[in-house]
């Protein structure tokens, strides 16, 4: 796959920018109320200046990404990107950052000089000339210390993440209780109408049980503008497709011609009707096996993840 060259330059500055510095420890149970603080995890400061930093470094990758102002830019009915990231996204992923690290050094995963003139190479690789790598830290007001302190972190978390997730083979039982779980081969084509509230879906369901075609509803109270002209109809979707999971699971629930009842998710409020249904049956364990590997392993991350946090001591201002 060919990778454009400018995102390379914002994966990279976003990964440094999280992760650059660890913040100081301490036991001080007020040290979340103290000025400039922003969270602490297992007594390390994440402060403000640290959140700030980060934040422009993602505002750069989708502005990189999607172009001047994207960070303003609407995705979704009340929704920009910086609002996206700015509601939990950026402060959580630093949150986990900070755990991966402390439970790779916990687990004595180090990287040696040798390995960090390695990495360091590799990724001055992505620059043309010496020149073009120095100007790149120079915008970006990086040192070379603190990118090589950057890209030590770096490793050891992704060793650690390979030693826990990566290494992983599932058992053929395993991976079919997956292949059953994610329906593979599975297909529901539904059709959505989507309203901001629980009595606005109900006044919905009330006009189609009373006969009112269901694409003509969708033309005129949708807020979903990708799919409101087509009269809500979604195509044909899977189980493993992005869509949000309270929506997912609400249509494969349905038989042909039903209407859901109101379905709540962060966008609002679904009435869903499932039009068709399909099954590929050459869809098998064993020509999905890659992709249920991945799925098991991504499981498992999460799990990890999710381990990590409950046994954590986090707070955020």
């Amino acid at each position: 796959m060919k990778i454009l060259k400018k995102n390379i330059y914002a994966s990279i500055l976003l990964a440094f920018t999280v992760i650059a510095t660890v913040g100081c420890s301490s036991k001080d149970d007020d040290l979340i109320n103290q000025e400039g603080v922003k969270a602490t995890v297992n007594g390390q400061v994440i402060s403000q200046e640290e959140y700030d930093d980060a934040l422009q470094a993602y505002k750069k990758m989708v502005e990189t990404q999607y172009g001047e102002g994207a960070w303003e830019m609407e995705i979704s009915e009340g929704k920009t990107w910086g609002s996206l990231y700015e509601d939990g996204v950026i402060i959580d992923n630093m949150i986990i950052e900070r755990l991966l690290l402390e439970a790779a050094n916990n687990d004595g995963i180090t990287m040696s000089d040798e390995e960090l003139q390695s990495e360091l190479d590799v990724y001055k690789g992505y620059f043309n000339t010496e020149d073009e790598y120095q100007e790149f830290l120079k915008t970006n007001e990086m040192t070379e210390e603190y990118f090589k302190d950057a890209l030590k972190r770096e490793y050891i978390i992704n060793h650690y993440i390979e030693k826990k997730i990566e290494l992983l083979n599932p058992s053929d039982e395993e991976l079919q209780e997956l292949f059953d779980a994610k329906k593979m081969g599975q297909q529901v084509r539904a059709s959505h109408i989507l309203v901001e509230t629980e009595e606005e879906a109900k006044a919905v369901i009330k006009r189609l049980n009373n006969g009112e075609d269901f694409a003509t509803v969708s033309k005129e109270v949708s807020k979903d503008e990708g799919s409101k002209e087509k009269g809500g109809d979604l195509d044909f979707i899977k189980y493993t497709d992005n869509f949000v999971q309270e929506f997912l699971d609400a249509s494969f629930s349905l038989e042909v011609d039903e209407i859901s009842e109101p379905v709540k998710s962060q966008y609002g409020y679904h009435i869903i009707k499932v039009t068709d249904k399909k099954t590929d049956d050459t869809v098998t364990l064993e020509s999905a096996k890659d992709s249920l590997v991945e799925m098991y392993k991504q499981t498992k991350y999460n799990e990890l993840i999710e381990n990590l946090k409950k046994n954590a001591d986090i707070k955020i201002k």
